[in-house]
């Protein structure tokens, strides 16, 4: 009995690994841009990952990795190149379909000085505001002082919806 709840858990774990692989080798992986090219991993290869530029990600974070696709969020992450007060900061940039913004944005409270729609959430740095043709454009700002997050949060969201 004890083999067979081995095989089991194995079995089990192989499936949820492969069904991983499976769903993160395909789709959109370019953060929700139809017909862009992703390029491959690396350095500013996602299409999302030209929404916002290094100035503008090294005035928040500091020097950064140049940006990489980011599977949770949905589009591109910069991470700081070395730590602030034991937090890895980073800045996140995404356009995604409703269906998945819905699926997965920190939903927070209505904030003005971007468009009707616009919501923050204060405890994940997270903004979202509609665009783009039923889009979503979401800016996430994870700091290690949470003093002004909000307002880099709108200061990069102009920058990126300004660009899509």
């Amino acid at each position: 009995m004890e083999v067979f709840r081995k095989f089991m858990h194995a079995a089990i774990v192989g499936s949820a690994l492969a069904v991983v692989a499976a769903c993160g080798g395909g789709g959109d992986s370019d953060g929700g841009l139809p017909g862009a090219d992703s390029g491959g991993e690396g350095s500013g290869s996602s299409e999302s990952c030209k929404f916002l530029t290094e100035e503008e990600v090294a005035e928040v974070i500091g020097p950064s990795d140049g940006g990489q696709h980011d599977y949770a969020f949905g589009g591109c992450v910069w991470t700081a190149s070395s730590a602030n007060g034991g937090i890895n900061e980073a800045v996140f940039a995404a356009v995604l379909p409703k269906a998945h913004y819905e699926s997965l944005a920190e939903i927070g409270e209505p904030v003005s000085g971007l468009v009707d729609g616009a919501t923050y959430a204060e405890l994940h740095g997270e903004l979202w505001f509609p665009c783009r043709a039923g889009d979503y454009c979401g800016i996430k700002v994870r700091t290690a002082d949470s003093d002004g997050r909000q307002e880099i949060a709108l200061r990069l969201a102009k920058a990126l919806q300004s660009r899509v």
